[in-house]
């Protein structure tokens, strides 16, 4: 008996479905559906506090969209990763030396820049316009009952209102997911890049893992205990309600073990192709129907560009005004990555815009440059890493924010004895993600308590 009919059985039928054809049975305190960022540092803390804990995970590490390449001795960071609780020690981040070149990444030629102010400057100066949102400060949707309608009206009305023209450039580089910025509802620029992690940059800057990424998940992974991992694993189906819930849980080959959960936490963005199998009830499809999502490469790393070491470049339309910023699809910026011969980037999409798509772009752009002259060269560039982050920017209309879109979402905390976490709920930079999930901990914790 394969997927096709479990999937309609109730509780007993997939136990005995995967005790025949599986490997049996998982009895613990949570289940934890994800192993990335949040979902590793989420184990740990139960972990931490004497709970039992079994994490499915898709891949085989943990990690989700942290990642660390490394080239020739170094490595670069992306977000989303722990250090004291597993005892990774860490660094002030500083970028590699660098210097900015601004291009056209349309026609592959140099432009002028045009106004923009120093990382500093432009921050502070965004970040005063923003205090009036003071309740967006922890990174979470908690919004007034009626809705303040300048968050949902377009970036461009407030950059003209606060005169931020300056500012454009610098809050591009933070806010790529959401796409085309100017025409993105201030509420979801601002949680892009929220009122935290701007009062943090112009405070303290960040940190990294001393040794990468990878090590840190590495000593995640130890610290949370192999037998409680279930890597290249996906919930299948499940049955949930008040007293607890229960998972068919299938590996990469196809060997089904059903999970028994008190409770259940899941950290990936619950869009509905996620929740497939999940026997959603009314109150749940009718939030999570209603999320929407733009594409996001991280991680991409190519080599061969004919970019010379320690140049940056940045992509500027000069007929996107203000701040001639890029219209989707497009990359930002090609970094360097401190490692000779190595830049990387990010590219932001429509919603089913591929890998394949990503890749002819980034391709694409190099060539427009050799072409126009900007970066001669015979050397064929190579892509050598990419990670696909994709959902991203998750957003729902003007409409539905008016209707109390985030109270109906947070509203499920604890439904069926289901919990969430992730940045379909709080902004994605891991310390409001961090303290977030602690706050969903805590209420799973209640929950739990005699």
């Amino acid at each position: 008996m394969r997927f096709g009919t479990l999937r309609q059985l109730g509780a007993v039928s997939l136990a005995l479905a995967a005790a025949a054809y599986g490997k049996g049975e998982i009895v613990t305190d949570v289940c934890i559906l994800g192993g990335g960022g949040t979902g590793a540092y989420a184990a740990a803390q139960f972990i931490s506090r004497g709970y039992s804990v079994a994490v499915v995970e898709k891949e085989d590490h943990l990690g989700g969209h942290a990642h660390t390449l490394y080239l020739g001795g170094g490595h670069f960071e992306s977000p989303g990763t722990f250090f004291d609780l597993v005892g990774v020690p860490y660094q002030n981040f500083t970028a590699p030396a660098a210097t900015y070149d601004f291009i056209n990444f349309e026609t592959g030629e140099r432009v002028n820049p045009g106004h923009s102010l120093d990382p500093y400057t432009a921050a502070s100066q965004y970040l005063a316009t923003l205090q009036e949102f003071d309740y967006l400060y922890s990174g979470a949707y908690y919004l007034p009952d009626e809705v303040p309608e300048v968050l949902l009206r377009p970036f461009r009305e407030f950059v003209q209102e606060h005169s931020l023209q300056g500012v454009l450039q610098f809050v591009q580089t933070w806010t790529e997911p959401v796409g085309n910025l100017l025409e993105t509802p201030l509420l979801y620029v601002i949680q892009s890049f929220s009122l935290s992690p701007i009062d943090g940059f112009l405070r303290v800057g960040g940190i990294v893992p001393s040794n990468g990424t990878h090590e840190l998940f590495r000593m995640a992974a130890r610290y949370i205990g192999k037998r409680n991992i279930l890597y290249n694993s996906r919930a299948t189906a499940a049955s949930r309600d008040s007293t607890g819930v229960n998972l068919l849980v299938e590996d990469a080959d196809g060997m089904q073990r059903v999970v028994r959960a008190k409770q259940l936490l899941i950290t990936f963005p619950p869009i509905l192709p996620n929740l497939d199998g999940f026997n959603l009830d009314e109150d749940e499809r009718s939030v999570f129907s209603k999320l929407k999502h733009n594409s996001f490469y991280g991680g991409l790393v190519v080599a061969n560009t004919r970019i010379p070491d320690g140049i940056n470049l940045v992509n500027l339309n000069p007929n996107n005004q203000p701040g001639s910023l890029p219209l989707p699809p497009f990359l930002y910026a090609l970094d360097y990555t401190g490692i000779s011969g190595y830049h990387r980037t990010r590219i932001t999409g429509v919603a089913h815009f591929t890998e394949m798509d990503a890749r002819r772009l980034l391709l694409g752009d190099l060539r427009r440059m050799e072409e126009a002259g900007t970066f001669p060269g015979a050397q064929e560039p190579t892509i050598v890493a990419l990670a696909n982050h994709t959902p991203s920017s998750l957003h729902v209309s003007n409409e539905d924010v008016r209707n109390g879109f985030y109270k109906k979402l947070y509203a499920l905390q604890g439904h069926r004895s289901t919990y969430y976490t992730g940045y379909t709920f709080c902004t994605d930079y891991s310390p409001q993600l961090w303290n977030y999930t602690l706050s969903i901990f805590d209420l799973m914790d209640s929950k739990r308590r005699p």
